[in-house]
């Protein structure tokens, strides 16, 4: 990886499921690499299938047609170009773009001015992280030109604050337990013995005062040394805190406008579904098994996707928090035919504001 905090290696994206072989990359020539970026660029401008008339007029690039289609016809066997039409041009496939992402883009960092003025928007809101989550996910949007999420975050080892135990049959009970981040959670036990209210308020008032501020690995080590019905409570509660996941976290879109702008989400529905996927804590879920430990931007491309509902888009994504313990995500989705360099440029810059306003937040 880069030597920087920051710095983000394309080269080695774990989201990458699918990428080049070593041996097919190095086989490309320096003027198949040349053509796969215009066409890329091209697309990605344009919407338009490619042809080798386009480059020779638009590009400069000083050979024939004739040589440019045949080498289009190579990066198609390779599997980096397809076409929408026998006659058509030629556009770039998942493997074009992951090609592009990790060798031809380039390091692209948004213009000093930019960062300048997203941060300046920054510091004129109140130090509140919902007014913060509102501003990333506008910011985002029109930096990138595609829709924004931003969720907020999460403790990765949630704090229990409160638990109360509630008999519903003699064996059967209700435990309900509260994190010091706000998230409730319920779970069904079977209690080894009979165990009616007037037995379950004291236990639950004696086991709320032990386990005020522990994670869940702390109530699991308390729970090899218990018996009874402490026992099997302090074994659910344990269970119940490693549970707490991202789900139901409030996740903040913007730019819909982008989105039904573009081709690939002419059809309402199209975009509506888009949301729908979005706008649960679902989404966040199973993004944040995928994103490496620590700061960095990942891209995911396609069928890259392991959700076939996600298989037609392009997501640039990253977790921001502090020291590893708070965790958010952010990005941008938008269809394939996305301009990588700035959404990466984009989520990575704002990903590096939010950690540090989170800090000094915390700092304070």
């Amino acid at each position: 990886m880069l030597n920087s905090r920051w710095e983000y290696d394309v080269s080695e994206t774990p989201g990458s499921s699918n990428p080049s072989s070593a041996q097919t990359e190095a086989s490309l020539s320096d003027r198949q690499r040349m053509i796969l970026r215009l066409i890329v660029r091209d697309y990605v401008a344009t919407g338009r299938p490619v042809s080798s008339k386009t480059l020779v007029e638009n590009s400069g690039i000083g050979v024939s047609s004739a040589t440019i289609r045949n080498e289009m016809a190579a990066l198609e066997e390779f599997g980096y170009l397809g076409h929408l039409h026998t006659s058509g041009g030629r556009v770039p496939t998942d493997q074009g773009y992951r090609y592009f992402v990790a060798h031809l883009m380039g390091d692209f960092e948004l213009p000093s001015s930019e960062q300048l003025t997203i941060l300046h928007q920054f510091r004129q809101v109140e130090l509140q992280l919902e007014q913060w989550i509102e501003l990333a996910a506008a910011t985002l949007a029109r930096a990138a030109g595609n829709v924004s999420l931003v969720s907020a975050p999460i403790a990765q080892s949630p704090r229990l604050r409160h638990i109360e135990l509630v008999s519903l049959q003699p064996r059967l009970g209700l435990i309900i337990l509260v994190t010091n981040e706000g998230a409730a959670r319920q779970v069904m036990v079977h209690w080894p013995e009979d165990a009616d209210q007037d037995v379950l308020s004291p236990l639950a008032d004696s086991l709320a005062s032990q386990l005020r501020g522990l994670t869940a690995d702390d109530v699991a080590s308390r729970a090899a040394s218990g018996t009874g019905l402490a026992r099997a409570a302090l074994d659910q509660i344990a269970t119940a805190l490693h549970g707490v996941t991202a789900e139901g976290t409030a996740v903040r879109h913007s730019g819909l406008e982008h989105v039904l702008n573009q081709r690939e989400f002419t059809d309402t529905a199209e975009a509506q579904e888009l949301l729908a996927l979005l706008g649960g804590g679902s989404f966040v879920s199973a993004m944040l098994p995928r994103l490496e430990e620590g700061p960095g931007v990942q891209v995911f491309i396609g069928q890259e996707n392991s959700a076939d509902e996600l298989r037609r888009l392009g997501i640039v994504v990253s977790s921001y928090g502090v020291d590893g313990e708070i965790i958010g995500v952010l990005g941008v989705v938008g269809p394939t035919r996305m301009a990588y360099d700035r959404s990466i440029s984009s989520v990575r810059y704002v990903a590096r504001l939010m950690s540090d306003l989170m800090s000094d937040l915390r700092a304070g």
